[in-house]
């Protein structure tokens, strides 16, 4: 096996979406997750898979699939698997969490955990995670038996897991922080210029810092950088996703951040990290958004609203405002002015030796080490040699609102058609779902005629409501199935 032309003689899984050489567009990227619904995975999966991409090794991607069925044939083939985690131990993980726990204990080949982190609140109290102790449990115990300790994200983290009585923890971070090497640092410019080229991003779930965008927004050359599917989905298809929102913050079709193409989501971690190298500041409360400028050596902020992005940025010596405590500065000029990286630059070497600690203590070797510098140089020159897509931006921004109209229903016939697909498979035989699945195939097809026609130019008014007419009643036959079936989609047809 090669990789780049070298002769590998390891291979290794980890979880990850896709590699970083893989590429996808926007609709395949939504269609099949492959940034686990938060875009920041992009950052942290692709420092993770340099970082164990040295000269005799191969890293592949799980694409997000993991159970206890797939021990037999990982160990069959791989020399070792790595589990880059992020927010694991919350409620809404926690089928994924059991479901990695069973694989990790039937794994036979070396394992490590790289990070985890709980989500709570900023004062760490783990009332909220009471429910989920046992399969916390259950994981933990699971990779000390695989591994030398259970490393974490933070502080509030390893609280957590001490107070379950695991005391073999060890705060490491987040592995985004490896992405440059031992020696990275970052000088911020003493001032930022009006006019400025700046990016910002939201918390669609829990919008805030409207002040701060207005300023943005009147005095810089501001980009919206979303990173949830959600808004993913939103630029691509023109789907509702926000409602009773502050008409001031790029959630609305409406807003110039997308009638103008600015809003920029990005699909790559590389070309991510070209177009924030090229701007002068980032701030909002997502910690890879911030990272993601940090580590292309522009300044970047933390609006921290929880616990398990204060412990993150506190850890790292990222700049951070912990809003529990104080408000967010007014202007983008003053929260500037915040950004100081005297602690990120002190102690960077020192936690990347940590992390390398855990790492050679388990067996395993990392890209930064001595004897691997070819190996870092071919893994640069692979990224630039791949044609990644530019980032998304809105496709209907220029469209007959009957055409945007067009799209949305389409798309939320396919999803209700999907979600009941997987209701069937699990509840009825599987004639029915197969029944379901061919006109699935069907509706799909007819979606990829609907992004051919949203990727080209403009049709007149009068076509656009004829199509519109056309495929209403072909989708009025296509789901013509099953009356239990064909009644559970029409309670969700758009009136």
């Amino acid at each position: 096996m090669t990789n780049g032309g070298v002769l590998m003689s390891k291979r290794y899984l980890m979880r990850l979406g896709k590699t970083p050489f893989e590429v996808f567009d926007g609709f395949d990227t939504l269609d099949r997750n492959t940034i686990g619904r938060n875009n920041g995975n992009l950052i942290f999966g692709m420092a993770a898979h340099k970082l164990f991409s040295t000269a005799d090794t191969r890293v592949d991607a799980n694409r997000y699939k993991i159970n206890g069925s797939m021990a037999a044939k990982v160990n069959a083939e791989y020399d070792g698997f790595i589990l880059p985690l992020a927010n694991a131990f919350r409620p809404g993980f926690e089928a994924e969490l059991s479901r990695t726990t069973d694989f990790i204990e039937k794994l036979k080949i070396p394992f490590l955990m790289l990070s985890g982190g709980a989500q709570l609140p900023l004062d760490g109290d783990p009332a909220g995670l009471k429910k989920i102790e046992p399969t916390v449990r259950r994981f933990a115990k699971a990779v000390l038996e695989k591994s030398s300790a259970l490393t974490v994200r933070g502080e509030l983290t390893a609280e957590y897991l001490k107070s379950l009585g695991f005391n073999d923890v060890i705060v490491v971070g987040c592995p985004s922080m490896t992405m440059n090497g031992r020696g990275y640092r970052v000088d911020r410019p003493d001032t930022l210029e009006p006019g400025a080229p700046i990016a910002y991003n939201l918390q669609t779930n829990n919008p805030f810092g409207s002040e701060l965008i207005g300023d943005a927004e009147s005095n810089f050359d501001a980009t919206y950088m979303p990173q949830d599917l959600a808004t993913l989905e939103f630029m691509l298809w023109g789907t509702d996703r926000y409602h009773g929102h502050d008409k001031s913050l790029p959630l609305d079709r409406s807003h110039h951040q997308f009638m103008e193409k600015k809003a920029q989501f990005h699909l790559d971690a590389p070309v991510w990290m070209r177009v924030m190298s090229e701007l002068s500041f980032s701030f909002g409360p997502r910690i890879h958004g911030n990272v993601a400028a940090i580590l292309s050596g522009t300044p970047g902020i933390v609006l921290a609203h929880d616990g398990r992005t204060l412990e993150l940025s506190r850890y790292h010596g990222v700049p951070a405002i912990d809003l529990t405590v104080e408000e967010a500065p007014k202007t983008v000029a003053e929260l500037y002015e915040r950004a100081d990286f005297t602690e990120f630059n002190r102690g960077h070497a020192e936690r990347f030796d940590r992390l390398a600690d855990f790492i050679h203590d388990n067996g395993f070797s990392h890209i930064y080490e001595p004897g691997q510098e070819e190996a870092l140089a071919d893994y640069g020159r692979r990224l630039d040699a791949v044609d990644f897509p530019e980032p998304q931006t809105s496709l209907w921004h220029d469209r007959p609102p009957e055409f945007v109209r067009m799209a949305s229903v389409l798309q939320q016939r396919y999803l209700a058609l999907k979600k009941t697909q997987k209701g069937l498979k699990a509840g009825t035989g599987p004639s029915a779902a197969d029944e379901v699945e061919k006109r699935i195939g069907d509706l799909e097809r007819r979606l990829s005629m609907t992004e051919a026609a949203l990727k080209r130019s403009q049709a007149s008014v009068a076509n656009v409501r004829a199509t519109a007419n056309r495929t209403d009643r072909r989708l009025n036959k296509l789901l013509g199935i099953p009356l239990g079936v064909k009644n559970m989609i029409g309670r969700r047809r758009p009136k």
